[in-house]
């Protein structure tokens, strides 16, 4: 060795200089030897992508992975509670009809009608009772349309008896079914009421056609017919009677069809009594565009209220015109600062047709230049404005209400929806729904459904949300995908089932089925891998069964898994070498002990100790790191106290003994040198393993889950093994994480064997 104390200065630096290349050289050398390993080569580019994700993963994690929740829009469905193929084919350019049900019977229907363009009528049963199982087939009308002929979708409306109720003074309500068409100038309407074969018993028996009166009048149908009956949910005690002479008996409202029909550019709304279907009275409407359906305010109301309050309403231009509607007197007309939109029939809270109110109104959406939602007063016509809208509105839903401006009123345009709680407020985005990501555009009237405070919207390629009526942070429910091949669905139909007894929404689809989904959400979490998510989330890997963000929690655990390791190992090497030290080369009564105390807990089970120590001290970070350091240092310390052993008694040391060298000297420059490619092997191993026992103990739930890693991300799987079989998708990354991870070390360990045991690199 070249000594320093006469050396100049350059001949110092010359000898540091070929000192670092002689140990860079070295170094070059032993990594020639480790990356000839195939073991070594692969253990340090697995590590290397690690290395990477988990200095990118500030970058990678789109959410929090622990305190992250995916919203109730990706988590949360609606139940299909019917999904049947249509009993008749459909034609594929042809818009998608309603379907129909009724709320004659307190249980709800048991059957839901739909319509085919030749006129043909089935009901498709709800499984609410023995005789209507879920999907079953009954014919009702065959009316067989030409090709030609234009169908509305048929419509369904409780009417009473008034002979049972002059009788027994009970109201004994009748369904029936309203159809029409039009074809060569002329429309056809069909009425025909809908009894059971068992005793007229709604759902005992099935459901037939009796007492079909059917009437052509002159011109085109504009909409569809409609009646002065609303099919509710739930039918207050009065209504209207199908008889015609109940209107001359005390007051008592009669069944009534009003429909619009046009002809040579004229306009006529039509009444017809219900029994017989026959004209009552014809008016030529004062403008010549385009009218709305017409509305009938007051089904419900009792009498005398009957005969003085009750009301048609149709818009018209820039018009909403009101009708007597024994007489077709014209009663007011309430005049609005832009044309109203005629595809929207008038809107009135359902509560307003119970009882009369002067504060009682019905809305309309204006279009042209400056949309807005306007209301007029039913009692006399006196318009008021609600709010102007950003865009032309395409639907308008309320709640029921009671009198005067509903408490929740829900305003579509094309992407979005505004709910608002009183006259006059913005429709901005303080109050305001968007369309989810892939939803498409809402097409449809909102709905109300009264059980759960929830605005149901749907769009018109096959998609609905439930939004709770007072918004909040998360305002949306659950979604539903009514068809995900459809092009087009059908207005909603909102109805109670009678086999769930809950409140339910049905469509037809462009795709030829008919769907029902209840209106109450289901969990559907996990969740699949998707980049479309309603909310506009990305879930590469998907949910876990709680809605975390399974890629964020996977990138997450990169970084925790690799301190954790890390840690623990630290620990156990310095550990390991101190006790090694002191027992191998100290020897005396108190390493003889120590080294006693090590045994015994090298023979303890490993696991047992993991979890009794782990749930004595308590989850946390710190925690476990020193329960994982206790429980893993026996192990090296015995393999590294027979190195000490074994070098102690060679004669360098004895040397270096009788030279005067002191311990420390000797154990610092001479037993941990030796120790070195050992240390190695077992850091490798250790940081594999610390991050495998850390993944058990989360996984039997006794370490922490308040820090991310593979074996907590595991954790919802203890005692739920289906989920394996059902959702593979949130349960394979951190298992082939945590796997590839362990055989990294593996491998590296591997590579070092053959660096420091030249018997092994030569096989």
């Amino acid at each position: 060795m070249i000594g320093t104390g006469g050396a100049t200065a350059e001949e110092y630096r010359r000898f540091r200089r070929q000192r670092i290349r002689h140990r860079l050289g070295r170094w070059r050398k032993l990594w020639g030897i480790y990356y000839r390993s195939k073991f070594g080569k692969a253990g340090f580019w697995i590590l290397i992508v690690f290395a990477a994700i988990t200095l990118l993963s500030p970058i990678l994690t789109f959410h929090n992975p622990i305190t992250f929740i995916a919203p109730q829009e990706d988590t949360t469905i609606a139940s299909q509670e019917l999904s049947s193929p249509l009993p008749y084919p459909l034609s594929p350019s042809a818009a998608p009809l309603s379907p129909a049900g009724t709320t004659i019977a307190v249980a709800g229907s048991y059957v839901l009608y739909t319509t085919a363009a030749n006129g043909t009528v089935t009901a498709l049963g709800l499984g609410g009772s023995p005789t209507t199982p879920l999907g079953r087939v009954f014919p009702i009308l065959t009316e067989s349309f030409p090709s030609s002929a234009h169908t509305f979708a048929a419509s369904t409306y409780p009417f009473a008896s008034y002979a049972a109720f002059a009788s027994r003074f009970t109201f004994q309500y009748s369904e029936f079914l309203l159809l029409g068409s039009t074809w060569n100038g002329s429309s056809h309407l069909v009425l025909t009421e809908i009894n059971w074969t068992g005793s007229n018993v709604p759902g005992v028996g099935v459901p037939k056609a009796t007492n079909t009166a059917t009437i052509t009048l002159n011109g085109t149908l504009v909409e569809a017919p409609t009646a002065d009956s609303t099919n509710g949910v739930t039918l207050p005690p009065w209504g209207p009677f199908y008889e015609s002479t109940a209107y001359t008996d005390n007051g008592f409202k009669t069944g009534y069809v009003y429909a619009v029909t046009e002809s040579g550019g004229q306009y006529t709304l039509t009444a017809l009594y219900t029994q017989p279907l026959q004209v009552v009275w014809q008016i030529t409407l004062p403008h010549t565009g385009l009218p709305s359906q017409p509305v009938f305010v007051g089904s419900f109301y009792p009498p005398p209220q009957g005969v003085t309050a009750t009301q048609v309403l149709v818009a018209q231009n820039d018009s909403l015109l009101s009708y007597a509607p024994a007489t077709g007197d014209l009663l007011w007309e309430s005049n609005f600062s832009g044309p109203i939109n005629v595809a929207l029939p008038p809107v009135v809270p359902f509560a307003y047709e119970i009882g009369p109110s002067a504060a009682d109104l019905a809305m309309v959406a204006l279009g042209g230049s400056s949309p807005s939602v306007d209301y007029a007063y039913l009692s006399n016509g006196t318009p008021e404005e609600v709010t102007p809208v950003p865009a032309p509105v395409v639907g308008i839903g309320t709640e029921e209400g009671s009198s005067g401006y509903p408490s929740y009123v829900a305003i579509s345009t094309a992407s979005t929806t505004y709910i608002l709680d009183g006259p006059g407020i913005l429709a901005s985005s303080a109050n305001a729904i968007s369309a989810p990501s892939g939803f498409g555009n809402f097409g449809y009237s909102p709905i109300y459904d009264v059980d759960s405070n929830l605005m149901i919207l749907t769009s018109t390629t096959g998609n609905a949300i439930a939004v709770s009526a007072t918004l909040g942070t998360d305002p949306i429910q659950w979604r539903a995908t009514v068809s995900p091949t459809a092009t087009a669905i059908s207005p909603p139909l909102f109805f109670l089932n009678s086999q769930s007894g809950k409140s339910a929404i049905a469509f037809t689809t462009s795709g030829g089925r008919l769907d029902a989904f209840a209106t109450s959400g289901i969990d559907e979490n996990p969740i699949p891998p998707t980049l479309k998510a309603p909310s506009g989330n990305v879930y590469l890997f998907g949910t876990n069964i709680y809605g975390q963000d399974v890629w964020s929690q996977w990138v997450a655990s990169f970084v925790w898994d690799w301190e954790i390791g890390l840690a623990v190992t630290a620990g156990i090497m310095v550990i390991a070498v101190l006790v090694a030290m002191f027992i191998g080369y100290i020897s005396n009564w108190v390493a003889t002990v120590v080294e006693t105390v090590t045994l015994v807990l090298f023979l303890l089970p490993g696991l047992a100790l993991l979890i009794v120590i782990a749930s004595i001290l308590g989850a946390s970070f710190a925690n476990v790191v020193l329960v994982l350091t206790f429980v893993g240092w026996p192990y090296t310390a015995f393999t590294l106290i027979g190195v000490v052993r074994q070098v102690k008694s060679r004669t360098f040391v004895e040397a270096a003994r009788a030279s005067g060298a002191r311990t420390l000297q000797i154990l610092r420059r001479h037993m941990l040198p030796n120790m070195t490619p050992l240390l190695a092997y077992f850091t490798a191993l250790s940081v594999g393993g610390a991050a495998t026992a850390l993944s058990t103990l989360q996984f039997l739930g006794v370490a922490p889950l308040t820090i991310s890693t593979w074996g907590g991300m595991l954790q919802p799987m203890f005692g739920n093994y289906y989920l394996l079989v059902r959702a593979p998708f949130w349960v394979w990354p951190p298992t082939i994480a945590l796997t590839m991870f362990v055989f990294a070390f593996v491998f590296v360990s591997r590579g070092l064997d053959e660096v420091v045991n030249p018997r092994i690199r030569a096989r």
